[in-house]
């Protein structure tokens, strides 16, 4: 009984993985970057913005599961336009502007689950299922909301 406490089923490859495994890293990682959107969809600035973050994240997440799930192709050619951008942490929380700080730390956490996902794309249990889809354009709704960060901080 309490061996079966130590695992958890993955329905992505159907199978029990220990509780600690960086699969259900990457999903915890990825509600954390999706709280931390929706905290900034609560401060009431660029609403739309976020929701759109919010969206492709959500397709870039279903397409471990369903390889057919890819973002509409207006909304991958403005993420290839997205550029990383050098972000002052220290100035830009100076203010203690809110909204800044929830994008930066869903960027940040988003970094995380991104490292979760590129390892587990190496694992020969996962590697049928990630491919470099997700991952390149996770990296660029990264620089996204960076950017919106950023921005927000210059008006």
């Amino acid at each position: 009984m309490e061996d079966e406490l130590l695992f958890e089923y993955c329905e992505l490859i159907e199978k029990n993985l220990p509780v600690d495994h960086k699969f259900f890293l990457y999903e915890s990682q990825i509600k954390i970057v999706q709280s931390f959107l929706g905290l900034a969809i609560s401060e009431a600035r660029n609403i739309e913005k976020i929701r759109q973050m919010l969206d492709i994240l959500d397709t870039l997440n279903e397409n471990i599961y369903d390889n057919d799930t890819v973002l509409p192709d207006n909304v991958r050619k403005s993420l290839r336009r997205e550029e990383k951008e050098w972000v002052d942490i220290e100035q830009k929380m100076d203010n203690g502007d809110k909204y800044t700080a929830y994008l930066i730390l869903a960027s940040s956490n988003l970094r995380i689950a991104l490292s979760y996902l590129v390892s587990l794309s190496a694992d020969a249990d996962f590697s049928g299922h990630i491919g470099e889809y997700p991952i390149e354009y996770m990296q660029k709704l990264i620089n996204m909301i960076n950017n919106e960060a950023v921005g927000n901080v210059l008006l």
